[in-house]
C-alpha cells in the first residue's frame, strides 16, 4: 500500500480554496430579493417540526429546511476537516487543536451572516451560524478520527 502524504502548505491551499468557494456560494451567489433576517434561535427546528406535524416529514416545505439545515452541516464539516488537518501538529495537543477549528468556525460563519445582513438579496440567520460551527466541529472530530490519509490504487 502507498501513503500520501499532503503537505502543510497543500493543506493550506485547500483550505484557502475551499474557504474562497464558500464565501463564493453565500455571498455572491445572488438570492431573491425581500428575503428577510432570522435573529430567533432555533426557529429553523421549529418550523421543520411545525411542518412534519400538520403534513409529516415527506412533504416539500419540511424537507427543504432539512436540506438547509443539512447543508449548513455539510458545507462547514468539509470546512472543518481541513481546518483540523491543517493547525493539527505532533506536539499540538488534540482539545486545543479542536477548540480552534470550533471558534474559528464560528467566526468565519458570524462574519459570513454579518455580511449577508447588509446584502439585499441575502438572508442573515443567527441558526446558520449554530449550524454552521456545529459542522465545523463534526469535520474537526472526522479529521480528528481519520488519523492519516491512504489512498489504495490496487
Amino acid at each position: 500500500m502507498r501513503k500520501v502524504v499532503v503537505s502543510k502548505g497543500l493543506q493550506g491551499a485547500l483550505l484557502a480554496a475551499y474557504t474562497a468557494l464558500l464565501l463564493g456560494a453565500t455571498l455572491v451567489v445572488e438570492g431573491r430579493p425581500g428575503v428577510r433576517t432570522n435573529l430567533v434561535p432555533f426557529d429553523d427546528v421549529a418550523r421543520i417540526a411545525q411542518q412534519a406535524g400538520r403534513s409529516g416529514f415527506l412533504n416539500a416545505r419540511a424537507l427543504l429546511a432539512v436540506a438547509g439545515l443539512l447543508g449548513n452541516l455539510a458545507l462547514f464539516a468539509a470546512w472543518g476537516f481541513l481546518a483540523w488537518k491543517l493547525v493539527d501538529g505532533r506536539d499540538r495537543p488534540r482539545l486545543r487543536t479542536h477548540l480552534e477549528v470550533a471558534f474559528l468556525g464560528l467566526v468565519l460563519s458570524v462574519g459570513i451572516e454579518t455580511v449577508q445582513f447588509f446584502l439585499p438579496t441575502r438572508a442573515a440567520d443567527v441558526n446558520d451560524v449554530f449550524w454552521n460551527t456545529v459542522g465545523a466541529i463534526v469535520g474537526a472530530v472526522a479529521a480528528h478520527l481519520h488519523a492519516s490519509i491512504e489512498l489504495d490504487w490496487a
